[in-house]
C-alpha cells in the first residue's frame, strides 16, 4: 500500500503530465490548423489566379493592351485607337466650363459598350486580387513578381528605367482616367502597392513614358 503522503505527489505528477500532454496536443493542433489555413489560402489563391487568367474578357483586355489589337466576340478587331472614346466618361457635365464637351458628347455604340463591359470585368478581377492580398490569401510579393510585366506596362506611374513601354501613353491615360472616374479604387491600391499608381484620391499624377514617345497613330507600324 503506498504511503498516504505520496498520494498528493502522485496526483500532482498526473496533473502535470496531463497538462503537458494537453499543451502538446494544443501545439500540434495549432500547427495543424496553421498548415490547414495555409493550404486553404494557397488553394484559394490558385483558384482566383486561374479564374483571372482564364476569363475571356481578361484575355481580351490583356491582349489588346499588350499587342495593341485584339478580337472582341461579335465586334471584330479592336485596337488601342478605340480606348479613348470607348472608355470615356459616360455622363455629360453641363457646367459652363465643360459646355463644349457636352455639345460634342454622343451616345456610346454597342461596340463601345462591349469594350467597356470587358474592361469592367478585367478591373473587377484585379480588385478581387487586391482584396485577397489584404486578407492574406494571396502573397503580395509573389503576385508582384508574377504580375511585374503588367505593372510596368499598365502602371499610371511610368519610371525612367522601364524596359516595357510599348503601350502608347494615350491608351494608358484613357485606361487610368476610366479607373479613376469609375472608382475602381482597389485597382488603384493594387498598383499603388507596387509604386505604380498614386494613392486613392490623388489624381493628375499620370507619368508619361520617357523611353517611348511613339504616337498612338504610329503604334502599329512595323
Amino acid at each position: 500500500m503506498p504511503d498516504s503522503n505520496a498520494v498528493p505527489f502522485i496526483g500532482l505528477a498526473l496533473t502535470a503530465a496531463g497538462l503537458a500532454f494537453g499543451l502538446f496536443q494544443y501545439r500540434m493542433n495549432s500547427e495543424e490548423g496553421r498548415r490547414a489555413r495555409r493550404r486553404e489560402r494557397a488553394i484559394m489563391a490558385v483558384k482566383q489566379l486561374k479564374e483571372f487568367y482564364g476569363d475571356g474578357n481578361v484575355r481580351f483586355c490583356m491582349e489588346l493592351l499588350d499587342h495593341s489589337r485584339s478580337r472582341l466576340d461579335g465586334f471584330g478587331d479592336v485596337s488601342v485607337f478605340d480606348l479613348r472614346s470607348a472608355l470615356a466618361k459616360h455622363w455629360i457635365n453641363s457646367s459652363e466650363e465643360f459646355k463644349d464637351d457636352a455639345t460634342k458628347k454622343g451616345p456610346f455604340t454597342p461596340r463601345d459598350r462591349a469594350i467597356r463591359s470587358a474592361f469592367d470585368d478585367f478591373l473587377i478581377q484585379l480588385e478581387t486580387i487586391e482584396h485577397l492580398i489584404v486578407q492574406g490569401v494571396i502573397d503580395s510579393g509573389g503576385f508582384g513578381e508574377l504580375f511585374s510585366y503588367w505593372l510596368m506596362l499598365l502602371g499610371e506611374i511610368a519610371k525612367r528605367d522601364d524596359k516595357i513601354a510599348h503601350l502608347p501613353d494615350d491608351a494608358r491615360r484613357a485606361l487610368w482616367a476610366y479607373i479613376r472616374v469609375y472608382q475602381f479604387n482597389a485597382v488603384v491600391k493594387l498598383f499603388a502597392r507596387y509604386g505604380r499608381a498614386a494613392p486613392v484620391g490623388i489624381d493628375d499624377r499620370f507619368v508619361e513614358r520617357t523611353t517611348s514617345k511613339i504616337p498612338l497613330e504610329q503604334s502599329f507600324d512595323g
